[in-house]
């Protein structure tokens, strides 16, 4: 969405709420056009005509009721607690030896859930002749999902330039499935230094040297 495009959507806003009237329109469309440029003109429209349609209080629309209206309208279905559980029982099920494969099969905010492959292989393989040892574990679950799911409804209303910064760091602290090394049978199989690696190995050395020469 371009600049000119918030200042003809906060006329919109303008003329169904007489009141509204910022001190200074011209910080006021910088701000709007800054934290909703990454939507579409016509994605902030139809959020914006949604909230004046369904509005009974007479207040304009502050950005992040807009925000949310975005995400109402354009945003992931959010799985539902009990749909969230079907998925995971179905994966322990089949996690006694194949936690790994039914660990990836699952969505991102039920991953984060869960932590890692070894939970669902845990659970899979737990006692359990009554059934509350399962009962137990779909509780913690559930309340456990609740929390990620509102955690990650927040983050998406957050700028996606921030949110992939946050993502990053994320990812760092979150599961990743081992990488198999290849054993080398030599040293020339491994890629050898370049010039410029050698280089400032050998002025590292030389300044060692140097200084154990001067004690």
């Amino acid at each position: 969405m371009t600049r000119d495009e918030s200042k003809k959507l906060l006329m919109v806003i303008q003329a169904a709420y007489p009141n509204f009237k910022p001190e200074n329109k011209s910080v006021t469309v910088d701000t709007w056009w800054i934290m909703l440029s990454d939507y579409t003109y016509g994605q902030v429209e139809s959020a914006i005509k949604a909230f004046i349609r369904t509005d009974t209080k007479g207040y304009a629309p502050s950005i992040g009721q807009i925000i949310e209206k975005l995400q109402l309208l354009f945003g992931d279905t959010e799985i539902n607690e009990m749909a969230a559980w079907g998925m995971v029982l179905k994966a322990i099920r089949n996690s006694s030896y194949h936690a790994e494969e039914e660990f990836a099969k699952l969505p991102p905010v039920i991953q984060r859930t869960i932590g890692d492959p070894n939970q669902l292989r845990e659970w899979a393989l737990t006692n359990d002749p009554d059934g509350k040892a399962l009962n137990v574990i779909q509780s913690h679950f559930s309340r456990a999902y609740r929390q990620e799911a509102m955690r990650a409804k927040e983050l998406s209303k957050m700028d996606p330039k921030l949110l992939q910064l946050v993502q990053g760091a994320a990812e760092l602290l979150t599961y990743q499935p081992k990488k198999e090394i290849p054993e080398k049978t030599s040293m020339e199989e491994w890629q050898p230094l370049s010039e410029q690696a050698q280089e400032k190995i050998k002025r590292v050395k030389e300044k060692l040297g140097g200084g154990q020469g001067g004690g």
